[in-house]
């Protein structure tokens, strides 16, 4: 079975995978914190966090309404040990180019769950007035279960 599955985000994103008020000084910076959490969840080895850095060169990730999806590039896939979604917060907000990110939503997609999950996000992440409430809440328990809800029918 896929880690994603139509209910949402939930067997990917646990509570333990968000963190609230961060701070970074650069988008290089926040790129290296939210790879670490990939890292330190066992989702990539340590060398995927690289590849997240050289999308940045290609394209931006930066989506929108303060929120920037770092990735690794096609060549850092093979560091991919499982799927895995981190966010971190950062209320104050960190120059990502195209705009100001909010909300650093770190990826590693094994396999074709990086349809799914990008897809939800989208989904999600198109709401400018929930983003905004993501990016200032101090409740992961509401962060969490925002991004982990499933799909509404509308």
């Amino acid at each position: 079975m896929n880690a994603v599955t139509d209910d949402g985000l939930g067997r990917v994103l646990t509570p333990d995978d968000i963190v609230l008020g961060c701070r970074a000084e650069s988008r290089d910076e926040a790129i290296e914190f939210s790879g670490g959490l990939l890292v330190a969840r066992g989702s990539v080895s340590p060398e995927y966090v690289d590849g997240m850095k050289q999308r940045e060169e290609v394209v931006s990730t930066y989506l929108g309404n303060g929120v920037a999806l770092p990735h690794g590039v096609l060549e850092s896939k093979g560091y991919i040990r499982s799927t895995g979604i981190v966010v971190a917060q950062y209320p104050d907000g960190v120059d990502w180019g195209p705009g100001t990110a909010r909300l650093v939503v770190g990826l590693a997609a094994a396999g074709d769950d990086h349809v799914r999950v990008l897809s939800r996000l989208a989904e999600v992440l198109q709401d400018e007035e929930l983003c905004e409430r993501l990016a200032q809440s101090d409740d992961v328990s509401f962060v969490h279960d925002r991004l982990t809800a499933p799909p509404s029918d509308d």
